[in-house]
């Protein structure tokens, strides 16, 4: 399991309504909360995150109940303690519009990435370094 987990996105959205239900929760209950997807998205996500080890089932009363890996329920403790995301970012996720996706790889996912290595080059540059820029021309051969 990653020490780095995504903070958007359907599984980033399971796993929160996870650690608020200890006890864990059936799909259908998952799937009540509002969450934006179809019952067959919600399970094929859950066994994603099952083989991820980032939850587990178990079946009471012919139900599959899913909760949070102890490991899991750590790491998102720990997420929360960390400093909110920037004002930029969090303007992005209040859109009224839709992104159209859900999936695991929509623009949301990458924000907090191209911050850092925006950061990370910033921070490069204020010590003198320097970027070499390669032409972009191509060159046709006679």
């Amino acid at each position: 399991m990653t020490a780095k987990i995504q903070r958007h996105g359907r599984a980033a959205a399971i796993r929160a309504l996870l650690l608020d239900r200890p006890a864990g929760a059936t799909a259908k209950q998952l799937l009540a909360t509002g969450i934006d997807c179809t019952l067959k998205q919600l399970k094929n996500s859950l066994g994603v995150m099952f083989d991820a080890d980032q939850v587990r089932a178990s079946t009471t009363t012919g139900n599959k109940v899913w909760f949070l890996t102890i490991a899991m329920r750590k790491l998102m403790r720990g997420v929360e303690d960390q400093a909110a995301p920037p004002v930029a970012a969090t303007a992005r996720l209040e859109r009224s519009k839709s992104t159209g996706s859900n999936n695991s790889n929509t623009v949301l996912h990458k924000d907090q990435e191209r911050q850092e290595l925006a950061q990370l080059l910033a921070d490069f540059r204020k010590r003198g370094g320097t970027i070499q820029v390669l032409g972009t021309k191509l060159f046709a051969r006679a």
